[in-house]
């Protein structure tokens, strides 16, 4: 199951939408980047561009698989993993692909890294005790704490943008539910006022929104509801699959990755409209896309 739960992807970029999309009208910062995984030139290795698709520039090099990229709140260093499904480490690097700096070193595997709004903190997931737990560890990698101790799989953490919760997901009971543990308490909760099934939550900046995937007959679809449980709403939805969605400083857009086009992809989606546009365009995988946050 968590082998299904991981896939990613590798492709090109474009400076004008693909026939049949309209170009969505956000306006680009030079600073801004959207960090990526791609296999175009070996095996899964870390990629950043703008968020127009222009700009691609390798960081990682001589690693095995790389996956699930996170920004730190100032936009200087990316948390990701690297390894197998079974085997795999957290590591850190510069947004110059300087200062790779390997964090983890546990026998099985470490996943899903991101980091607490303060910078002081990664949560991820492990199967260190048996089975995929929700943990908290400082950038060093020391002083792990355990969060989540649960039968079944606990994954996809994401901290809230005020630091008081860790939104994940699980499906100890059967199905993708979507819960928050308190990073202090460790008391767990429905991420929502209501249960949600759902998987990958991202909190928008501000707070107001999460976006989350959710499981169709076809594959998967992005929805996003008011961090209050209300207003929810399917922003991509289709035949395809569409993983991971993840917003862009402004709150306008969302990145996410998709097959729509035959292979993965990544692309953007604009919130108000729903106007998509495709970021790279190559045959294989480019996916686990993750915003630059704004530079402080």
């Amino acid at each position: 199951m968590i082998i299904a739960l991981l896939l990613l992807g590798c492709t090109v970029s474009e400076d004008t939408a693909p026939a049949g999309q309209t170009p969505n009208t956000h306006q680009q910062d030079p600073s801004e980047l959207i960090a990526f995984v791609s296999a175009r030139e070996g095996p899964d290795a870390l990629f950043v561009m703008h968020p127009d698709g222009s700009g691609v520039r390798r960081l990682t090099q001589d690693l095995p698989a790389v996956l699930h990229p996170s920004w730190s709140a100032d936009g200087q260093r990316i948390a990701f993993n690297a390894g197998s499904p079974t085997d795999s480490d957290i590591y850190l690097i510069n947004i110059d692909g300087s200062g790779l700096t390997k964090i983890t070193n546990d026998a099985g595997g470490n996943f899903y890294p991101t980091w607490s709004p303060d910078g002081s903190r990664l949560a991820f997931s492990s199967n260190r005790d048996g089975d995929w737990d929700i943990f908290v560890m400082n950038p060093d990698g020391s002083r792990v704490r355990q969060l989540v101790d649960s039968p079944g799989l606990d994954d996809k953490p994401q901290w809230s943008p005020d630091g008081l919760r860790i939104g994940f997901a699980t499906t100890r009971n059967g199905s993708p539910e979507l819960l928050a543990v308190d990073p202090e308490t460790r008391e767990v909760g429905t991420l929502f006022p209501q249960n949600v099934g759902g998987l990958n939550p991202a909190w928008s900046i501000d707070g107001s929104q999460v976006a989350f995937k959710v499981v169709t007959s076809s594959g998967f679809d992005i929805d996003v509801m008011s961090a209050l449980g209300d207003d929810r709403r399917s922003v991509v939805a289709g035949v395809a699959s569409e993983e991971r969605p993840r917003w862009s400083p402004d709150g306008e857009l969302l990145t996410y990755y998709s097959d729509a086009g035959g292979s993965w992809d990544v692309y953007t989606v604009a919130i108000a409209t729903g106007e998509t546009r495709s970021l790279t365009d190559n045959p294989g995988f480019d996916g686990q896309p993750a915003w630059r946050p704004t530079p402080h």
